[in-house]
């Protein structure tokens, strides 16, 4: 019987060990990812977007304004929702689950090698080079936006007329 409370100890306390390795295990790579993020200017890079998105939705909603007033009031209000957006989904309020993220992912071992690399000439260049990539992206999307919104905009209309049709014939078989 002492035995076997001891070996029940023992495997209790083996347990205990092996969350507290898992814990600080997970602590160390999310200190990693904090690192990696660092190196990688994630921040810098999502406000850079934010500022790009900001430019090109205020251009792509002048276009769709049918007079200059509505062009003025269009913009004005795509400037609050992506001053809103930009507040609400800034770096400070994501960099924690980004880290998370990351540190969940990646092993220690893959965390440093990727901070090796965002420190090395290649990994600075590549990172100094993502908002002309994620602009020249966005530009590239929004062409590609522009061929698929009429046929999404059929779909759309098409829906509602089916939507509408589907409420009068409930209203005809009540």
């Amino acid at each position: 019987m002492r035995k076997l409370i001891v070996f029940t100890i023992a495997i209790l306390m083996s347990g205990i060990f092996t969350l507290q390795a898992a814990d600080n295990n997970i602590a160390v790579r999310t200190k990693l990812a904090a690192e990696l993020l660092k190196a990688m200017k994630i921040g810098k890079m999502l406000n850079q977007t934010f500022d790009t998105m900001k430019q090109m939705q205020g251009d792509m909603v002048k276009k769709m304004a049918v007079n200059a007033k509505d062009q003025e009031m269009a913009v004005r209000h795509q400037q609050k929702i992506m001053n809103l957006m930009q507040k609400e989904l800034s770096w400070e309020k994501f960099r924690p689950e980004f880290e998370k993220l990351y540190a969940e992912t990646y092993s220690a071992e893959e965390l440093e090698g990727l901070i090796k690399f965002y420190r090395s000439p290649l990994g600075e260049k590549f990172t100094s080079k993502q908002p002309e990539m994620q602009k020249k992206t966005m530009i590239m999307v929004q062409k590609m936006m522009t061929h698929i919104l009429p046929k999404i905009q059929a779909l759309t209309k098409k829906m509602q007329q089916e939507i509408i049709a589907s409420k009068n014939a409930n209203k005809t078989m009540q």
